[in-house]
């Protein structure tokens, strides 16, 4: 059989040109095919990287509307996703930190954002249906979320006394839903003024980590910096005294030196319990009240067991640290109390309680006065006597008067009279002399004496 036939049909079933045109459709379908299954030009290589962007400082309203998995698109070949998001509170509101992948065009240089490779200090636009916000690149890295971690820090503030009062252990700090700080333990110490509270937190802050540093509120967290912690009851700025630690719980044994009023010294007792805000502070352990110069004052030495704190140096009350000559402050429920320290671990003055024979002298003094003064006559403190008079010579002042003829003589005064008192005063004996009433005598040192109905003021003869 012919491949053509004498019709002009391939192999008698079809016609040759009708076979021709079939031929070519089907070369034109399989070239469309191939050119439609071409695998299509997929442009640049894309990749992505992660960068931590500081919104700064936003209302509550929009901090509400921030979250993980917000996306924005500047161009058809570049996104942002935020993958974390961490709030920190400031001074002017909170503070929003972010963690975003950028998603781009992959050159030589690295992954390109936006026609740009992402640098520090870079500003990025954030973009949603809901809020827009820039912030600026702070760390670029492979992590999708920043890098987190809490740090135990002590904090100081002072504040008013009502606000003090509701500062209290367990306290959260919490933004927009998130909890940020958290209060451990809480000390407060009176500062001199009625109206103000020194507090002490120990607090652990949520952090998060830049180039090996804690942030928090968007700075290193170190000492002296602030920290705000706001609450519904209250704002407290703390100054960072310590960072990793807290402050301690100690307590020492002082004993304090002052002059008060009559009124404020017949108050002090043993027992007193000195409270601030709420917390405790110090116990009254020994009261030892003396008179001075100025029947309208009185000079005090309380022993005083102390709740400090133990972070620094030196045990401190409040930011005091415990140490000879450093001024602290106490409250009681009756009074308050400013005083400086006179010794560091005992509530009793230094020596041994003993009692000596002394001579003393007051020159020139009203003849009615000296003859007030009588043996027999105390003075008492603390139920104890301190001071007794013994003995009194009383003989009247020497003048030096010029006679009509020039001569000069000596004759008694006639109102002046000179007094020796001989008296037992009960005194500690120290390592450096002998202490009365907390003040050291010698000769020619004046000591003042309250025998109820008359106060003396003379001169050490001997002792």
């Amino acid at each position: 059989m012919s491949l053509i036939d004498d019709d002009g049909n391939l192999f008698g079933v079809i016609n040759v040109i009708d076979a021709l045109v079939v031929l070519f459709v089907l070369a034109v379908i399989a070239a469309g095919a191939a050119f439609l299954l071409q695998p299509a030009d997929s442009g640049p290589d894309r990749s992505s990287t992660h960068v931590t962007l500081e919104l700064g400082t936003q209302p509550d309203y929009l901090i509400a509307a921030i979250n993980e998995g917000d996306t924005y698109s500047p161009n058809g070949n570049t996104q942002l996703t935020v993958t974390d998001v961490h709030l920190t509170p400031a001074d002017d509101g909170t503070r929003v930190i972010v963690r975003a992948e950028l998603q781009g065009p992959m050159t030589e240089g690295g992954v390109v954002y936006a026609d740009a490779p992402p640098r520090l200090g870079r500003s990025l636009d954030i973009r949603t249906n809901r809020y827009v916000v820039s912030g600026q690149i702070r760390a670029i890295g492979e992590r999708d979320t920043l890098a987190v971690d809490t740090a135990t820090v002590v904090l100081r503030d002072t504040m008013p006394a009502s606000d003090a009062r509701e500062v209290a252990v367990g306290d959260e700090i919490r933004i927009a839903g998130r909890t940020v700080a958290t209060i451990n333990d809480v000390a407060a110490y009176a500062t001199g003024n009625t109206t103000e509270r020194m507090v002490f937190v120990e607090a652990t802050l949520q952090t998060h980590q830049e180039q090996g540093q804690a942030q928090f509120g968007g700075t290193p967290l170190r000492r002296g910096q602030v920290v705000p912690l706001p609450t519904e009851d209250y704002m407290y700025n703390g100054r960072v005294e310590r960072v990793g630690e807290g402050f301690g719980r100690g307590s020492e044994d002082v004993l304090l030196e002052t002059v008060v009023d009559v009124e404020t010294a017949n108050r002090i007792a043993e027992g007193d319990v000195a409270t601030v805000a709420g917390h405790r502070t110090a116990e009254v352990e020994s009261v030892m009240t003396y008179a001075t110069q100025n029947p309208d004052r009185k000079r005090v030495f309380v022993g005083v067991s102390l709740r400090t704190l133990g972070y620094g140096e030196r045990e401190q009350f409040g930011s005091t640290p415990i140490q000879r000559g450093n001024t602290i402050s106490l409250e009681a429920e009756s009074y308050q109390l400013s005083s400086s320290i006179e010794r560091v671990g005992a509530v009793e003055p230094r020596g041994t309680s003993t009692t000596r024979t002394v001579v003393l002298r007051m020159n020139e003094v009203r003849e009615e006065f000296a003859e007030s003064i009588r043996p027999g006559m105390t003075e008492r403190a603390n139920g104890k006597t301190i001071a007794r008079i013994t003995d009194v010579n009383v003989d009247p002042s020497l003048i030096i008067t010029t006679g009509q003829n020039g001569s000069v003589n000596v004759v008694d005064h006639p109102i002046n009279r000179d007094v020796m008192i001989t008296a037992e005063l009960r005194v500690r004996e120290t390592t450096s002399g002998i202490r009365f009433k907390g003040q050291s005598i010698r000769q020619r040192s004046q000591i003042v004496i309250d025998l109820g109905t008359i106060t003396i003021e003379a001169t050490v003869i001997s002792a």
